[in-house]
């Protein structure tokens, strides 16, 4: 995927088609310099506030080998400085990401989630390749119909941004809308998975980023991530639904969101994206059920 003199993102029509035939799309240069290096200070400083303090539960984020940690727009992070929350907002609300989250999914997009994706301090390890489909669907047969039914093709999107370089991501194009081969199977799932972490997956292809570079994909598809300690991984992944198909679960059941000075410091134009995601799942986590 490239970029035009000005910086434009590709068309609509050729990312809505890459998409479709390949199951995910690379857009360079997706968020100007000092956009990406504004968000990865405030990554940083976020992840140091996880480690020792999670807003949600006031308990430590996560121990040496975590690779990984959510909604990094909780207020409780940015109680010092209310700048880096607007910053954050507008990030996942930034022209040029909307325009990529709507033309794959041929929809209006729904925010639900962000998420941070960052090297271990100890254990190196690479990924287990998967499909979210089989955290969905524990049931092989159940799994089989959603990628026969086209495996949630423009229903949801994972847009990962790389803060520094990276080529951490792995993906199988094509893998979103067809059940695995007998070689992707004896590594995802045969053997209760045993294999599942092989370096040996058919097809495979690493995604090279540099800072602001993006790789989105469908989530369906066989994909998996690298998390050495050795090689500094800051992978700001952005989470986007279709409007038409809205998921409420843990990601996007975001309370804090009612707090009437949340969304101070943004833009018209993010105050109103924002205000979509809180029509839509509001209703749901001021429910007792959602506590």
């Amino acid at each position: 995927m490239t970029t035009d003199a000005q910086g434009s993102v590709s068309s609509d029509q050729t990312l809505a088609h890459d998409w479709s035939q390949h199951g995910y799309v690379v857009v360079p240069k997706l968020l100007p310099a000092s956009t990406t290096q504004r968000l990865r200070d405030i990554a940083e400083d976020t992840l140091g506030q996880w480690r020792h303090c999670r807003a949600e539960t006031g308990e430590p984020g996560g121990g040496d080998e975590a690779t990984s940690m959510r909604h990094l727009n909780h207020p409780g992070y940015h109680r010092s400085d209310p700048a880096t929350l607007a910053a954050v907002l507008s990030g996942c609300a930034h022209p040029r990401i909307l325009q990529v989250a709507g033309a794959l999914l041929e929809d209006e997009p729904l925010f639900r989630c962000t998420s941070l994706f960052f090297n271990p301090v100890s254990n190196s390890r690479d990924g287990n390749w998967h499909r979210d489909s089989q955290f969905h669907c524990p049931d092989e047969d159940d799994e089989r119909k959603i990628i026969a039914d086209g495996g949630g093709v423009g229903r949801s999107i994972q847009l990962q941004i790389a803060l520094v370089p990276s080529d951490d991501v792995e993906v199988v194009p094509g893998s979103h809308v067809r059940w695995d081969t007998d070689a992707e199977y004896a590594i995802r799932r045969a053997d209760e998975g045993r294999n599942n972490t092989s370096p040996d997956m058919p097809g495979a292809k690493r995604v090279d980023l540099e800072p602001g570079d993006a790789v989105a994909f469908n989530p369906m598809g066989l994909h998996r991530g690298r998390y050495h300690t050795d090689r500094l991984r800051r992978t700001l992944m952005l989470t986007y639904t279709s409007a038409s198909h809205p998921r409420f679960d843990y990601f996007s059941n975001q309370p804090w969101f009612d707090d009437i000075d949340y969304l101070a410091g943004v833009s018209d134009a993010t105050r109103g994206f924002f205000s979509r995601f809180v029509e839509q799942y509001g209703p749901q986590w001021r429910t007792p059920e959602s506590d």
